[in-house]
């Protein structure tokens, strides 16, 4: 007994060293996981934090209250056999300055919704297969990152509704891509999936680079030339024995898991 007390003890004594302690919880009545968390960054800090959740084919908008958190919205796609994997917060300027979602999964399909407005103002379609996570370009927030069962990544222009961008093929991935991320700079792009493996690209070619201004001015009839880039300029899968789901930059090094390890860049 006397050591189940000091377990107690050491355990409160922990959460008040790292400054955290459990509120409240929510379960959704779908009865399915939640897939995917996302913050709203956007917010006015004088607010409660906002954050969106998505299971099933539903996304849930919630409030975090002092000791509670609060349903304020929550959106159902029409298909009911969606199952959405990944959510994204969108911050646009033009024509209008508006914070919006960008939610996808089973069915690879890019919803694009208004929180302000109720309903879903496009859908971006092309991705060969489910779409596992979603990423915001960390300086122009027209671009969006998808990482798909495909095994590829896809970028995407909001503003002009197209894919621009293929990262994948002869040196790519070898199964589906179940993470992404943009370093800071947004020169690179690092990606890990089922096979392994963890890859990053350049966006700092005159390739990528022409690609994206001209996905803001193409106005041809022909389909806009999407560029594929089949070489990363950094790969290795011969760390992690399973498969890899979550990559982060953090700072000028990446993380990454099953097993958390880190890497800096030179």
């Amino acid at each position: 007994m006397r050591g189940k007390k000091v377990k107690a003890v050491e355990k409160r004594e922990h959460s008040k060293r790292n400054g955290f302690k459990f509120t409240s919880w929510s379960k959704e009545d779908h009865k399915e996981p939640i897939f995917g968390v996302a913050f709203n960054p956007y917010t006015n800090p004088v607010h409660p934090p906002v954050f969106a959740a998505v299971g099933s084919n539903r996304v849930t908008i919630y409030e975090c209250l002092e000791d509670s958190v609060s349903v304020i919205q929550s959106y159902s796609d029409p298909c009911t056999e969606e199952i959405f994997y990944t959510v994204c917060w969108l911050y646009t300027v033009s024509p209008e300055v508006s914070v919006n979602l960008a939610v996808a999964g089973q069915r690879g399909l890019i919803r694009v919704l208004s929180p302000t407005k109720l309903h879903n103002l496009f859908t971006l379609m092309g991705c060969g297969d489910s779409i596992n996570e979603l990423k915001l370009h960390p300086s122009d927030s027209n671009l969006l990152l998808s990482a798909s069962k495909d095994n590829s990544l896809r970028l995407w222009n909001l503003k002009t509704r197209r894919c621009i961008l293929i990262l994948g093929g002869l040196q790519g991935h070898r199964d589906e891509v179940l993470s992404c991320d943009f370093d800071l700079s947004a020169r690179y792009v690092l990606s890990c999936g089922m096979d392994h493996s963890v890859k990053m690209w350049s966006l700092e070619t005159d390739d990528v680079k022409n690609t994206i201004a001209l996905s803001y001015t193409y106005n041809q009839d022909k389909p806009f030339p999407v560029l594929n880039v089949h070489f990363p300029i950094f790969s290795t899968r011969s760390i992690h024995r399973n498969y890899v789901d979550c990559v982060r930059w953090f700072g000028n090094k990446q993380w990454y898991q099953r097993r958390v390890r880190g890497w800096e860049s030179r």
